[in-house]
């Protein structure tokens, strides 16, 4: 009887204007990384945290989380309960909210561990503080464990449900611990829960996380149990020997990390063709049920009040449409079937592809070949000029020079030839330093 009693937290009514909630798998991811630490650490405590998204109008995204520090605050009836720390808490999201900062984020849910029944009496204070400080929309994001646990989760429904929390009046005599007291609000008014759908969004970065974390390259390594028989290793030259321990038996070998993710890998694979193929039999197993057509029995009459998922009948050949797709290259190309006229397609479209890629980089190869040869042709251009620079100074200053030389013959000498009416002739002329300076003018006139 006490697993049918409604939650008084709970609200029945129904929202005018219901919320739109895009939960991202990073939320989810940080979630469940904070549970482990705190399990496999052994810590003491509740498990409390942050989500950080936007929200423009009646859509709320989810799109980071991260853990909280908490501490008790004394209650009715001398009971603690639980707060956020407030200078840390407000530390933290003004620096997430700095990393952040385009597009902006703000704080738009909590995050706690919960029964599917729905919050408890524990989570109001903290609801509380939220909403009086930093979002009056703030949402409870409320993680079960003991679904995990049990199994009980089917048709990939998530361990996860979201609550909008808001204020609806109450009465005097109701349940002091469910009222609100101190968060500057009246004591008729009791913070009530209302259950609202989410949908997962994911976008293009957190794919590659997620893709990382499924692979098994991103797992953190085990707490080691100290009852656990400690391994020993044979004494090797290298010291690479990988170690071998013997239990009951069996010998277990510890793989590398490599040898790790390729597990993961091929595991991944594995259970995605396991699936693919449960699906394909549900398929068949549809179409089986189906009633008869007079369309493939002639000796069936036409049935007008059937009703036929035509849609549904649509997405099935579209669907198997591509899995011939997934076969891989046949290596005979002797047969002819039409399995290997798939093989031949899928393998004519991967070649196309490949020319693609090959194509782009020849194109990248010639862009910088034209690049290089462009810079070669502006470094020829600037040693040629200068060389020419060089040469013809080089041609000045020689033209310089025999100027110079014919102009100190013909002027120098001019007093000793006795040419002109010069006061020297023949061997008895005056040089220039004994006879004065000869001008070259008409008739070698000296002064």
């Amino acid at each position: 009887m006490a697993s049918n009693t409604p939650n008084p937290l709970v609200s029945a009514k129904p929202s005018d204007s219901p919320l739109v909630v895009k939960l991202h798998p990073l939320v989810l991811i940080t979630i469940t990384d904070y549970i482990s630490r705190h399990t496999l650490t052994q810590k003491q405590g509740p498990i409390v945290g942050a989500v950080l998204g936007q929200q423009n109008g009646r859509e709320v995204t989810l799109e980071h989380a991260f853990e909280s520090v908490v501490k008790p605050k004394p209650g009715v009836n001398g009971k603690e309960s639980i707060i956020m720390d407030e200078p840390w808490f407000s530390s933290r999201v003004a620096q997430y909210k700095e990393v952040h900062a385009q597009p902006p984020l703000d704080l738009t849910a909590i995050f706690t561990l919960g029964s599917t029944k729905g919050p408890a009496p524990d989570h109001v204070p903290v609801v509380q503080q939220i909403k009086a400080t930093y979002n009056d929309d703030v949402l409870l994001v409320l993680f079960h464990p003991e679904t995990i646990l049990d199994g009980s989760l089917t048709g990939g429904k998530l361990p996860i449900t979201v609550y909008e929390a808001f204020y609806e009046p109450g009465t005097e005599d109701g349940d002091k611990g469910l009222q609100v007291d101190g968060w500057g609000v009246g004591r008729q008014l009791q913070l009530k829960f209302r259950q609202i759908p989410f949908e997962v969004e994911t976008g293009e970065a957190e794919m590659i996380g997620v893709d990382y974390v499924a692979k098994g390259a991103a797992n953190a390594n085990l707490a080691v149990d100290p009852s656990r028989k400690a391994s020993t290793a044979a004494p090797s030259s290298k010291g690479k020997e990988k170690v071998l321990e013997q239990t009951n038996g069996a010998v277990d070998t510890v793989l590398s990390p490599e040898d790790e993710e390729l597990i993961a890998s091929l595991t991944s694979k594995s259970n995605a063709i396991k699936m693919l193929h449960s699906r394909i039999n549900l398929i068949k197993t549809y179409l089986q049920s189906l009633p008869p057509s007079y369309l493939t029995d002639p000796s069936l009459a036409p049935s007008q009040d059937l009703q036929i998922p035509h849609t549904l009948l649509r997405q099935i050949p579209a669907l198997l449409s591509r899995l011939p797709l997934l076969t891989p290259p046949s290596m005979t190309p002797s047969s002819t079937n039409g399995t290997n006229g798939a093989s031949r397609a899928a393998q004519s479209h991967t070649s196309t592809e490949s020319s693609d890629v090959a194509l782009t980089t020849l194109l990248s190869t010639l862009t910088k070949t034209i690049a290089d040869t462009r810079e070669l042709t502006q470094k020829a251009t600037i040693v040629t000029r200068a060389r020419n620079d060089r040469k013809m100074a080089s041609m000045a200053r020689d033209g310089s020079d025999v100027g110079m030389g014919k102009f100190s013959r013909k002027h120098g000498g001019g007093g000793g030839g006795g040419g002109g009416s010069g006061f020297g002739s023949g061997a008895g002329s005056f040089g220039p330093e004994e006879g004065g300076f000869d001008s070259g003018l008409d008739g070698g006139e000296e002064y």
